[in-house]
């Protein structure tokens, strides 16, 4: 019946973020292994050794029993190395403080097929966990958990935030270091250790009750054997029953011792962390009374800084209008070179000017003379025009007489023309008359 419980109980763990993220360092069962084989190789805490050897290999190493063979001792006495190399990494390495209840061993070794025994390897993942991801090869590790799903790594990110971020679960020790802390971030730390160190308290006079109880029934199992020794039994079945009720209240017995040097364990380191956070306490509270001295004599500094403050404006204003009258010495000075500069220039320039002016008054000679030639040139220049003028009459004249000229030419050319033809008519003419005269003649 009880397996039957435990089973769907075993399946929703070992299916867990935590479970998940514990795998990445290798397969918790050989084969095909079930998930009870899996849940075993847990418990038995051969598996979780390897895994803070890798997170911390500079550990000392210790004996762990690699065939545990459901033998609770052997089981306890794995688990007990692995917490206390969890303890020690926190506190040494990572300067930390495990506030939170540390994983009980002993439920886990005797009864770790049971909901309180799931829970208390969850812890112990936890724990374990929160050194891997603040250990030295914690960007190895962290790749790994970048390979798992989306949601179990939102989870296994929220458990980081759990052992990292949540001074109730695990408190930094480092803070004791800084120095500039103000009051208000010093309050609340007080107030946790306060609430830490009064469950730390009670826990301590719990403990003690046990104990007491524990010591009254031991004491009283101790009477027994004698009373049952010095009692007359009429017949044997009474006497049987007092050997089975022994034996029992030797099993009881050896349970109860079990119990005790458990509390007792739990008591001592209790103790311890009770110590050493009254030292941590009484830490805070002298370096809240310096942080009040300081403060106070910060108050006392802003006191007199306020009556300084007048006297340092009117100086800062005196010391602004130093600066300014420096610059302005600085800047007249630099004149007063180019004063120097500019008189020499002067200088220069005034020897120039008469130069300029002797040659001004060459050139206006100059001018004069060129004027004068000017004027002339225009005078020629207007006759020059006028010549032109005539040239051109005559040329047009020119033209018109050798128009004239040629038209007489072809009128001379027509009246010879004209006067051979009336020559070549009048010889025709004599001829004719010749041969008239001739005729005339030889007719008479």
């Amino acid at each position: 019946m009880e397996n039957e419980i435990f089973t769907p109980l075993l399946e929703q763990f070992m299916t867990s973020p935590l479970v998940t993220w514990v795998k990445t360092f290798g397969p918790l069962a050989a084969g095909n292994g079930t998930n009870l084989d899996e849940y075993v190789a847990l418990v038995d805490g051969v598996f979780l050794n390897q895994v803070m050897l890798q997170i911390n290999p500079k550990s000392e190493s210790q004996r762990v029993n690699k065939k545990v063979n459901n033998d609770a001792s052997l089981r306890i006495h794995n688990l007990s190395i692995l917490v206390r190399q969890i303890k020690f990494y926190y506190q040494e390495t990572l300067q930390q403080l495990i506030m939170m209840s540390l994983p009980n061993v002993l439920i886990i070794g005797k009864n770790p097929f049971s909901e309180q025994g799931t829970e208390e390897v969850k812890k112990l993942l936890l724990l374990l966990l929160g050194c891997a991801v603040q250990c030295q090869k914690k960007e190895e590790f962290i790749e790994r958990i970048q390979g798992l799903d989306f949601d179990t790594k939102a989870a296994v990110a929220a458990h980081i935030q759990e052992v990292t971020h949540n001074q109730e679960n695990v408190f930094d020790l480092q803070w004791m270091e800084v120095t500039d802390m103000s009051q208000e971030e010093i309050e609340p730390l007080l107030k946790n250790m306060a609430l830490h160190l009064k469950r730390l308290i009670d826990e301590r006079d719990e403990h003690s009750e046990t104990i007491i109880e524990l010591s009254e029934e031991r004491d009283g199992l101790h009477f027994l054997p004698h009373a049952s020794s010095t009692a007359q039994s009429p017949c044997g079945s009474p006497g049987m029953k007092r050997t089975e009720s022994r034996q029992h209240l030797s099993v009881e017995l050896a349970d109860a011792k079990a119990k005790i040097r458990r509390l007792r364990q739990e008591l001592e380191e209790k103790t311890e962390q009770l110590l050493d956070c009254k030292q941590e306490l009484e830490q805070m509270e002298t370096e809240l009374k310096r942080l009040q001295q300081e403060n106070m004599n910060l108050l006392s500094d802003a006191r007199s800084a306020r009556m300084y403050r007048d006297e340092l404006d009117a100086l800062r204003e005196k010391a602004i209008r130093v600066d300014k009258l420096e610059s302005e010495v600085s800047r007249y000075k630099e004149r007063l070179h180019d004063i120097e500069f500019y008189k020499a220039r002067v200088e220069e320039l005034k020897e120039d000017n008469q130069v300029l002016l002797e040659t001004k008054t060459m050139l206006e000679d100059q001018l004069e003379g060129t004027r004068a030639r000017s004027d002339k040139l225009h005078e020629l220049e207007k006759e020059n025009l006028q010549l032109k003028a005539k040239l051109h009459d005559m040329e047009m004249e020119r033209d018109m007489d050798r128009k004239k000229i040629e038209e007489l030419m072809e009128e001379n050319m027509t009246l010879e023309m004209a006067q051979k033809q009336s020559m070549d008519e009048s010889l025709h003419l004599g001829w004719e008359l010749e041969q008239i005269s001739r005729t005339s003649e030889l007719s008479e």
